[in-house]
């Protein structure tokens, strides 16, 4: 898990790609269960109360945003057993699943299987680990008292609609729709829909679990486009308390170790190049991240990195007018000719002036 990909990557992608939503759990027969009727507004603060819930589950990531297949570049670059390419690839591409242990606000724990092999993500408190059995590697991120760093890890259902829910405002109109079932729960569903016509995202579905609050699949839709661009959510669930042991992390004997120390701003204080924070312009749907150019070296492999992340953009980007370029249903991609990153829900026409200014 290559720490200058996962560190501006998902930093950028997230808040841009979790705005839409693809595969659909299956629904029973009962689809849409009898449930109290609640307003858009009571929704949200039951959502807001469901923080410190505790659960385990699998979630299921999908990702359908009109690439060609790409599934074949995760392994084809890069020779280490997780490549940047490969981390590109599931998160543009195709379906993947974790397994989620949830401890409240400050501790979680995600696992995902690969052939004879498992990464881990533990969260607790200010400190997160990553560990790769294959590569029998580790990292070790620790925050300021409060903070948490962010490993750039798929996340939980919850997370992305957090995130969505704290930037609605002021060009979103919220709704509620019918009832449905998810990982055989009674849902609530709450639809977001932007009003900015300037955004690729059509709308956002978030299924809220009755009893709890919690919210349980996230599914994004393109606009203009019937079927979820991007999709987080459970197909089986348990609330209940966890074992605080799954919280807690020792690197096995023999590990390779990386420290990192993050500042108050989410700078990597071990990093040994000077990382900048990204510049963001517009708000809402529209907004657009920017990356500097000395910062994206470490994402494009210009500085001679990774070359499987060089193999990876040279396979989705298309030469425009001031650089390089990718456009899916969703999300937006340009790379200047002079090095920087524009990454948006909004059209390569308005990554390029933006850049232009």
């Amino acid at each position: 898990m290559p720490s200058n990909w996962t560190r501006w990557i998902p930093a950028a992608l997230v808040p841009v790609v979790a705005i839409a939503g693809a595969v659909l759990i299956p629904i029973a027969a009962d689809a849409t269960p009898a449930l109290p009727e609640k307003s858009p507004q009571q929704l949200l603060e039951f959502i807001a109360g469901s923080a410190d819930a505790q659960y385990s589950g699998t979630v299921d990531q999908t990702s359908n945003l009109g690439l060609p297949d790409l599934s074949s570049l995760g392994s084809s670059y890069g020779s280490g057993s997780r490549s940047a390419a490969s981390t590109a690839v599931e998160l543009l591409s195709g379906t993947n699943s974790a397994r989620v242990f949830v401890g409240g606000a400050d501790a979680a724990r995600i696992q995902v299987k690969d052939t004879l092999a498992e990464r881990d993500v533990i969260h607790n408190g200010s400190e997160v680990w990553t560990y790769d059995s294959k590569t029998n590697t580790v990292q070790h991120m620790s925050a300021p008292a409060g903070g948490a760093p962010d490993a750039g890890v798929t996340k939980t259902p919850a997370d992305l609609a957090t995130g969505l829910i704290d930037s609605i405002e002021p060009s979103t109109r919220v709704t509620v729709t019918e009832t449905a079932r998810v990982a055989g729960r009674a849902v609530y569903q709450l639809v977001l829909t932007p009003t900015d016509d300037a955004t690729l995202v059509g709308s956002v579905i978030l299924s809220v679990d009755s009893e709890t609050g919690l919210p349980l699949d996230v599914r994004v839709f393109a606009a203009g486009h019937n079927d979820a661009a991007f999709s987080v959510g459970f197909s089986s669930i348990a609330f209940g308390a966890q074992d605080a042991g799954l919280f807690s992390f020792t690197p096995p004997a023999g590990a390779t170790v990386e420290e990192h120390q993050i500042g108050d701003h989410g700078e990597d204080a071990s990093a040994t190049r000077e990382f900048t924070e990204p510049e963001i312009s517009g708000v809402g749907w529209t907004s657009i991240v920017e990356i500097s150019a000395e910062s994206a070296r470490g994402i494009t492999g210009a500085d001679g990195g990774d070359p499987s992340v060089t193999g990876l953009l040279d396979q989705v980007l298309v030469p425009v007018n001031g650089g390089r370029a990718l456009e899916t249903s969703l999300v937006s991609v340009l790379l200047t000719s002079d090095g920087r990153v524009l990454v948006g829900a909004v059209s390569i026409d308005q990554l390029q002036a933006a850049a232009a200014k």
